[in-house]
């Protein structure tokens, strides 16, 4: 029984990260159809709710960690090792678009070709959801989906035992909701095992939020260009 309900904390932590990055693009798509006050209103709503949310699992998070866990500081050779995962997990994507372009025709992933469509509504548009859009891809949405998709599963269902499960499992789990076929699966899982293997390098959230990062943010600022 404990369990299950463990399996369903994590699921509904999933499902949080889910409805904490499409919020964003419900903002930018109505944005035309809201007066000045109310984008303002639900920008900063969204802003407090990201906020909150981050600051309640990262507390929580840390009530499961380790003394020695929480000693550890990023130092230089930390960084290094993240550029490394970064650069993995730059050929994994390379390699899984090349693919994927024989494949099914598309010049990129899915869920890529979905994050840039949005950029049809910056032009002309409210700037606050803009930013908040580029904030999620680049800095919220890593924070939380490391949180939900790595840690807490790690802590609900695994407590450090089981690794190879664990990074079978919550490789797929994150894999799922960012493909729509075979190769874009297998191309997402592989970014998935990469972030998990940052993590349990340490047993350390920081460092795969860090590759995380390193890996969205600056897509997140190409996107403003475009």
């Amino acid at each position: 029984m404990k369990i299950v309900l463990n399996s369903l904390k994590a699921l509904g932590l999933i499902l949080l990260s889910l409805v904490c990055n499409v919020i964003p693009l419900f903002l930018l798509r109505g944005q035309k159809e809201l007066s000045p006050l109310m984008q303002w209103l639900l920008g900063l709503l969204y802003l407090v709710f990201v906020v909150c949310v981050i600051y309640v699992l990262w507390t929580f998070h840390k009530k499961y960690e380790s003394d020695r866990v929480k000693q550890q500081k990023i130092k230089g050779i930390d960084l290094g090792i993240a550029l490394l995962f970064w650069l993995g997990m730059r050929v994994v994507a390379i390699i899984g678009t090349v693919i994927n372009q024989v494949y099914s025709g598309q010049e990129t992933t899915a869920n890529d070709a979905a994050l840039q469509s949005m950029t049809s509504f910056f032009s002309g548009g409210f700037f606050f959801f803009t930013l908040l859009y580029v904030l999620l891809i680049g800095i919220i949405g890593p924070i939380i989906e490391e949180l939900a998709y790595r840690a807490f599963p790690e802590h609900f269902l695994f407590k450090g035992h089981s690794r190879l499960l664990a990074g079978f499992v919550t490789t797929v789990v994150f894999a799922l909701p960012h493909s729509t076929n075979l190769i874009e699966f297998l191309t997402y899982a592989g970014i998935g095992l990469l972030l998990y293997l940052a993590y349990q390098r340490r047993g350390n959230i920081k460092d795969s939020i860090l590759v995380h990062i390193l890996n969205n943010l600056p897509a997140a600022i190409f996107l403003l260009f475009l």
